[in-house]
């Protein structure tokens, strides 16, 4: 199974919103696990430390912008996850694919910068490139990026499920993860915007009402899970 691009976005927005019996299959709804369609290798052990990094503190200089920390992946990882960009934000006739895009770029700075919210994210998103690989190696003897097509597809739909197995539970956790990583990075490239028809910033009649009570208290809930605070 392959998700198009839209189905993809449909997918990340409303999955949480949604109960369960309304898309699960009997089976699911029922609270029974999927069956893993290959025998599941272990996840990663350990993984490296991040190295020691600076955030961007409260007044970064948005006119010239910069990564302040050391990026995490491998020239390796960057590719495998440009790869899985594409397969899973596929081109269409509006625009390239995520990862032809670049989109592990994004994931790769989200990922590297520390704070709580996006170290967690490196440690899932570091064991499952690892995982996926020696997953891989056990099923096809090769790389994630060296096998075929049919088989990469194989491997992604194991986890595109409602109710992993227990042994596929943190992948499943880590492709939640990487998926909406890939939809933030592409809806925020200039072919993402486009794709999803926004305009950008519009005039608006009269004085500036200043922004609004629900786009302060999102700021403020960022803020509070990056440990800062408003001034």
């Amino acid at each position: 199974m392959t998700l198009s691009r839209r189905e993809t976005l449909q997918w990340v927005m409303t999955a949480a919103a949604l109960p369960l019996a309304r898309w699960a299959s009997p089976a699911i709804a029922a609270g029974q696990a999927s069956v893993p369609p290959f025998d599941v290798v272990d996840w990663p052990a350990a993984l490296p430390p991040p190295p020691p990094a600076q955030g961007y503190g409260r007044d970064p200089d948005l006119t010239a912008p910069k990564v302040p920390w050391p990026l995490t992946l491998s020239k390796a990882q960057r590719a495998t996850t440009d790869l899985l960009g594409d397969l899973i934000l596929p081109a269409d006739a509006r625009s390239p694919g995520a990862g032809t895009l670049g989109v592990g770029a994004f994931v790769d700075e989200w990922i590297s910068a520390p704070y709580p919210t996006q170290r967690a994210d490196r440690a899932r998103v570091i064991g499952g490139l690892v995982w996926l690989d020696a997953q891989s190696r056990a099923l096809h003897r090769a790389p994630f990026d060296a096998i075929t097509p049919p088989q990469r597809a194989m491997m992604l739909d194991a986890l595109t499920v409602a109710a992993p197995a227990a042994k596929l539970a943190v992948p499943v956790a880590f492709m939640d993860t990487l998926r909406y990583l890939f939809v933030l990075g592409f809806y925020s490239l200039p072919e993402g915007k486009a794709d999803m028809g926004f305009i950008g910033d519009q005039p608006i009649a009269g004085d500036y009402p200043g922004p609004s009570r629900e786009a302060l208290a999102h700021l403020a809930h960022v803020l509070d899970r990056m440990g800062l605070t408003v001034p």
